[in-house]
């Protein structure tokens, strides 16, 4: 049971806080580094939105972690086109 490939492409600029791999583990830990990711990028959502109201995204093949509603708020949801 796969769930479509959902993209959201951005309008406006995003805050977001870049993630790294957690050794051992399939989690991802913040890295403190804030960045801002430009209006037009195409972003993939990566799991679930967390209790905290974050969710993990990789943008240019790199995991952030971003605030759901900013996300809902500044980007729009584009088709995939299957690749």
């Amino acid at each position: 049971m796969a769930a479509p490939s959902v993209r959201y492409k951005l309008s406006t600029v995003l805050h977001a806080v870049k993630l790294t791999d957690h050794p051992g583990s399939s989690l991802r830990d913040p890295t403190g580094t804030l960045v801002e990711i430009p209006a037009d990028s195409i972003l993939e959502p990566e799991g679930n939105v967390g209790k905290s109201g974050l969710i993990n995204v990789i943008w240019k093949g790199e995991a952030f972690s971003v605030f759901y509603e900013d996300l809902q708020e500044k980007a729009v949801i584009v088709q995939s086109n299957g690749h």
